[in-house]
């Protein structure tokens, strides 16, 4: 039921509406880097990766670095980066599992000589 003197919707409705309008203003500009490293420092965002000019996953959107600050893609280009983020993860693993392992290797004692070698 809308409330009086609005027919558009019900409170729930508008305040929805004013939600996804105020996020639309935060995806539509660039983010200064200070507030995205600070997102970051928070946990309240995730790099891809630990490398110069990583995308960040913030607000269901992918973000890269650009001239102004960062700066949001849309939703198409986030889908697309979700799977190649997927799979470079994935990647990752299987790279760091390997140099865990190797260095596990290295890490062993050398070996002894048998008694009665010599």
């Amino acid at each position: 039921m809308a409330e009086p003197g609005y027919t558009t919707g019900t409170w729930a409705e508008r305040m929805e509406l004013l939600k996804d309008s105020a996020q639309q203003r935060v995806l539509s500009a660039p983010m200064p880097p200070a507030a995205m490293e600070q997102l970051l420092a928070d946990g309240k965002a995730d790099a891809l990766g630990r490398f110069a000019g990583s995308p960040v996953r913030y607000m269901d959107r992918w973000w890269r670095i650009d001239e102004p600050g960062w700066v949001a893609l849309d939703e198409a280009a986030s889908a697309r980066l979700d799977l190649h983020a997927e799979r470079y993860r994935a990647a990752s693993a299987v790279i760091t599992r390997e140099a865990e392992s190797l260095k596990a290797d290295v890490a062993l004692p050398p070996a002894q000589p048998e008694a009665g070698a010599a």
